[in-house]
This record gives structure tokens, sequence and C-alpha cells, in this order.
């Protein structure tokens, strides 16, 4: 083609008008926003992402990345582990031993022959006290370490915003049985071993039968206060071992109102029928082993040592003086 100046070189006009009439009509399609996934192999067989002293993990221990949350995760995990072996001693002193002998007096001597394991000066603390008091701090830290992200990721400006996103409000069943076991179990703590020690500076005369004479002396109160204990306690403990196994049955958090969001209608059910049976299968499961156990423990404590009557002699005014020195209920126990 010769163009107006008389050279062979096309214009800009001839240009535009070849350019509209190459293009084709194409049916639209939709665009994919995904990110490809980046496979370290392609940069080699030596390539090692870069390592910083937040990202170091313990591989025996199963943290492959050590953050925060990783480390803070397996401190909370593994601090259970001998307070459930020792939930599970005491199970059998308080329920199994009294319903198989039906005396608290007989009870109380198996009660004595292994109180030395989980009493002993030093492994008292070991198996109790340092890992209850470790599960409870690692659970706060690790639950304000995420709230104050979330309060970043989103934006979080007003009192209002932060306290929606904190921890309080998104509490799962799980988390709300051990903020609600935590005073039980100090109370438990208080009255069976801190004031016995304090009053007669240990706590060998403390058994099943000085238990059976706080009860005697105020059933109200006692039994409200173990059904509540053994019931929280009970499921709070099946239900973080049943999280330890991977069964989301506890520790699930519901969205405010209990009413799934408007996205889910839009989509569809995510969850298939199947998955759905399984896990009401394994709510339903969980919360007969629970109450079972629960139940069990309580037909010990209750119907066998809460059966057992007041003391009497010398031994019993040493009970009353114990009882009555305990802060802020003693008066009234």
């Amino acid at each position: 083609m010769v163009s107006s100046t008389g050279s062979n070189v096309p214009t800009r006009d001839d240009i535009e008008t070849k350019s509209i009439s190459s293009m084709q009509e194409l049916d639209p399609s939709p665009v994919d926003e995904s990110f490809p996934e980046v496979n370290l192999e392609d940069h080699g067989p030596k390539y090692q992402p870069p390592s910083s002293p937040r990202n170091l993990g313990l591989p025996f221990l199963g943290l492959h990345r050590g953050n925060w949350d990783y480390w803070l995760s397996a401190v909370q995990k593994y601090s259970t582990y001998p307070p459930a072996l020792f939930a599970a001693l005491h199970f059998a002193n308080t329920s199994l031993i009294p319903l198989a002998t039906r005396s608290v007096a007989e009870s109380d001597n198996y009660l004595l022959l292994t109180r030395p394991i989980y009493q002993a000066p030093v492994l008292e603390h070991v198996v109790l006290t340092v890992p209850i008091l470790t599960h409870i701090a690692s659970g706060i830290a690790l639950r304000n370490i995420r709230a104050s992200r979330r309060a970043r990721l989103y934006g979080a400006e007003t009192r209002d915003q932060r306290y929606a996103l904190s921890f309080w409000p998104r509490m799962s069943l799980q988390a709300r049985l051990g903020y609600a076991f935590a005073p039980l179990l100090a109370t438990h703590v208080l009255v069976n071993r801190m004031v016995p020690i304090m009053v007669e500076g240990g706590s060998s005369g403390v058994g099943l039968r000085f238990v059976a004479h706080g009860i005697a002396r105020n059933r109200v109160f006692w039994i409200t206060y173990y059904h509540l204990f053994v019931f929280v306690g009970v499921y709070h403990i099946i239900g973080g071992l049943a999280a330890w196994m991977g069964w989301r049955i506890t520790t699930v958090r519901k969205t405010r109102g209990g009413k799934e969001g408007s996205l889910k209608d839009y989509l569809g059910p995510v969850e298939s029928e199947q998955h759905i049976k399984r896990r009401r299968k394994m709510w339903w499961n969980f919360n007969k082993l629970a109450t079972l156990g629960a139940c069990v423990w309580l037909a010990g404590a209750l119907w066998i040592v809460g059966n057992g009557g007041e003391g009497s002699g010398w031994e019993a005014k040493g009970w009353n003086e114990m009882y009555s020195q305990v802060p802020v209920i003693g008066s009234w126990l």
C-alpha cells in the first residue's frame, strides 16, 4: 500500500484500520483471581526459605514452625497431660473405690495410700500447680495475641470495635467451661489443701471423711457446688481430650445469634450430608460419655461419701476449725 506521501511506509490510519479488522469477538470467561502456589522445589534442591528467630521449630514435638501461636498452643496442650493423669487417679479414689467398698472409712484408706504420689512436696507442684497455671496463662496469652491480630487486620478503631473482635465474645464452649472451672477448682484446693496447711500445718488428716463431715454441715451448699464442679470439670477435660484428637466438638465458635451468614444461603450447604451426620453422632457420643462420667463421679462422691455423716471427737473439732477458717465462706460452712 502506498501512503499519501508517496512512500511504502504505512500510516497511523492504516495501522488502526488493520488492527480493528483483525479483532475477534470472544466469549466472556471468569477471571481466575487466585494466586498460584509457589513450589519451593522449582528454586533448586538446596533452596531453603529464610529463617528468623520466630520461625524455628522442633519437629520431634510436632512443631514445624515456631511462631507464638505454635509455641503457646503446644504449651497449652502438653500442660494438660499431668493434670489429666491426676484426674483419672482422683476419679478412682473418690468415686470408683467408694462405689466398690460402700464404706467411707475403708475408701479413705485407699486414698491415703495413693496420696504420697501426688501430694509430695515437689511432685504435687510438678503434676498439678505448674501445669494448671501454665495452661491457663498460655490460653489467655494465645487469645490476646489472636484478638490483637484480628483488631489490626480489620482496622478496629473504637473501643466497641476492639471489644467485638476480642476473645471474650468469641470464646468457644470449651474455653467458657475452662474459665468457669478455674474458680471451682480454686475453691476445692483452698478448702482441702491450703486451709488445712494454714490451720494445722498439713493436710494429712484431710480425706473422704473430711469431705463427708463438711457435706453433713451444709448439704445445700456442698451438693450444689459438687454438681457444678464435677459436671463443668468433666465436660472441660473430655472436651479437651476430644480437641487434641482432632474432634472439634466443644472448640467451635458459633456466630452471634446462632444463625448462618447470608453467604451460605447463596452458595448452598458447605458440608455434605454424611459429614453432618458424622459430626452430629460425635456430638451425641461426647455428651453421653461426659454425662456418664460426671454421673458416676457424683454417685461415688455424693451417694457414698456425701452420706457418710459428721465425724466425732477431737477429729471433728479440728475439721470444724478448718472449715470455719475458709476465707469469705467459712462463717456459714
